[in-house]
């Protein structure tokens, strides 16, 4: 069974590279443009990660990673949030917000390629613990 990966960005290009990048690589991958198609796609799938933008049209990702996180929600997929400012405060801001990684826009496919692959490594190692959390 592959990995399955939302990509929420409203830029359709980008959306279509990063989409043909994550495939190269073995993933099946959902695409929304905004918010709502997002929340819908977590509503019918179980991802095993998201990548979203942050400066997403309507409701931002931020609000779309505290949907994830909020109560009640998915603590343990992995959230790799995409960015303009890359700031210390934008970081930040994702990072409370539930975010797991910061990509800083523009980026390339080599370089979505390797956060996606650290996240997925981090989940690997952490598995065994978390199975053991379940056991007890």
């Amino acid at each position: 069974m592959k990995r399955l990966v939302l990509v929420v960005e409203d830029d359709p290009a980008l959306l279509k590279a990063m989409t043909q990048q994550l495939e190269k690589m073995d993933f099946e991958v959902v695409g929304a443009l905004h918010y709502d198609a997002a929340v819908q796609q977590l509503t019918i799938r179980k991802p095993h990660l998201v990548c979203i933008d942050l400066e997403l049209p309507v409701q931002s990702g931020y609000e779309l990673c505290e949907h994830i996180r909020g109560p009640l929600g998915n603590t343990i997929v992995p959230i790799l949030v995409t960015g303009d400012s890359g700031s210390p405060k934008e970081m930040a801001h994702a990072e409370e917000a539930g975010a797991n990684a910061f990509l800083k826009k523009p980026f390339t496919m080599v370089q979505l390629a390797a956060y996606v692959e650290t996240l997925f490594q981090q989940i690997h190692l952490s598995q065994p613990f978390m199975r053991l959390l379940q056991l007890q």
